[in-house]
């Protein structure tokens, strides 16, 4: 349980500084990007103002002199220092380069492939990815003007930004996720120690009830054998006692079943090579004549010599839960089904079904917690300690316990476990 608790609290930590790490780089990602696209797009519109501009000096230079001088130096002005042409393209589709700023445009073949994509691009504006250029197409009266920028330098950066985050991301996460190891044991620790302390007090009672209930027994057992002229009414008080004292009695030991299974550490389990075929075989036996007297048939399916790792005891506690649990609710003349097979080539399966009232759904989980307790209608005893024991021990030998219910097969108990060879 606090293993869960604290990997729980890590996830939800961590969960929660991705979501704000994702969202502060995608905020800086995309101002950043919206920033260069505004700067590209800044200097093609200069420069097609600049264009329309000196279209205007060349048609007044014809009327003087200082007009043609103020023009120029308006556009000396105006220069910008990212590399850009700009290109005039006629009604007859006929192309010439009016301007160019740090371009190498000898490669006529190319210069004609970049203007015949800018003309025919739906868009007035936008990318030419495979040319690395960014363009801007203005109508005009006698054609077009589109002018083009180059953006090598602009995905250099976003590139270069997508690495920074990504090393910065990965090396925050990584930090977040050892101060989360680290504020995890803290948070846990007045948990853990108070969990502790339940299990030690549940033990520690668990074992001195059972002398107290052991003294109760053997009196009962001596009044009964030494007892003389007893009446009716105090031999069914004897009754009463020694069946409450029994069951008492059962209580405590599953309680010191769980405590046990609570303290015990890895290396203090019992690791053995258990012939589990076997296993399965000497309890269904056990339980044929119990289950023949409850009016019901026990049938059994087992493959032979299939070897498992792990203590053989507790796994017989394990198979006699399940076949237990199944006399317990199947259904009057029914057959209750046991099947040992092979799960792939690495696991074994043990499945005990029986046809009886259906599981419900939101129950398939919760039948296997502590104490928990189905529907009255459906209880036939027990204190709900039978199926969380036999998780347990599930969770010992890295195994699976679960449950299947349904209309066609009835109620299916499944427990898989590593194969040994």
């Amino acid at each position: 349980m606090i293993g869960k608790l604290h990997r729980k609290f890590v996830a939800i930590n961590m969960t929660i500084v991705t979501l704000l790490l994702t969202a502060i780089c995608a905020f800086m990602f995309l101002t950043l990007t919206d920033s260069l696209r505004d700067d590209s797009m800044s200097v093609l519109r200069r420069v097609i103002d600049q264009k329309n501009v000196s279209v205007t000096v060349w048609r007044k230079e014809a009327d003087g002199a200082s007009e043609s001088f103020w023009s120029r130096a308006a556009l000396r002005e105006q220069r910008v220092s990212l590399p850009y042409f700009t290109v005039a393209v006629g009604r007859d589709g006929e192309a010439a380069v009016i301007d160019s700023q740090f371009y190498n445009l000898d490669d006529e073949d190319a210069l004609l492939a970049v203007v015949q994509e800018g003309i025919s691009a739906k868009a007035e504006s936008g990318l030419l990815r495979s040319y690395h250029l960014r363009y801007l197409r203005q109508p005009t009266a006698t054609g077009w003007h589109i002018a083009f920028t180059d953006i090598s330098q602009e995905q250099s950066t976003t590139r270069n930004l997508i690495i920074n985050m990504l090393l910065i991301g990965l090396s925050a996460l990584i930090g977040f996720f050892f101060i989360s190891l680290f504020l995890a044991r803290w948070a846990i620790r007045p948990v853990e120690c108070s969990w502790k302390q339940q299990r030690q007090f549940v033990a520690d009672a668990s074992h001195e009830l059972k002398t107290p209930l052991t003294v109760v027994l053997s009196n009962v057992d001596m009044l009964r054998e030494y007892g003389r002229d007893q009446s009716e009414r105090e031999c069914r008080w004897m009754d009463n006692i020694q069946s409450s004292s029994l069951q008492m009695k059962d209580l405590v030991e599953e309680l010191l079943t769980l405590a046990r299974s609570d303290n015990l550490s890895q290396r203090d389990q019992v690791r053995e090579r258990v012939n589990f075929s076997d296993l399965v075989t000497d309890c269904a036996l056990m339980f044929e004549a119990a289950v023949f007297e409850s009016g019901k048939l026990l049938q059994e399916d087992v493959t032979e010599d299939l070897f498992v790792l792990g203590d053989p005891d507790k796994l017989k506690r394990l198979v006699d839960v399940l076949l237990d649990n199944a006399r317990k609710y199947a259904a009057v003349d029914s057959t209750i089904q046991v099947k040992l097979t092979t799960e792939g080539s690495k696991r074994v399966r043990l499945s005990v079904n029986n046809q009886g009232e259906l599981i419900p759904a939101d129950e398939l989980e919760r039948i296997f917690e502590r104490f928990f307790r189905s529907d009255p209608a459906r209880t036939t005893g027990g204190f709900g300690l039978g199926l969380a024991i036999a998780q347990e021990i599930a969770h010992e030998h890295r195994g699976r316990l679960w449950a299947e219910s349904d209309q066609k097969n009835g109620n299916t108990f499944l427990f898989s476990l590593p194969r040994l060879k």
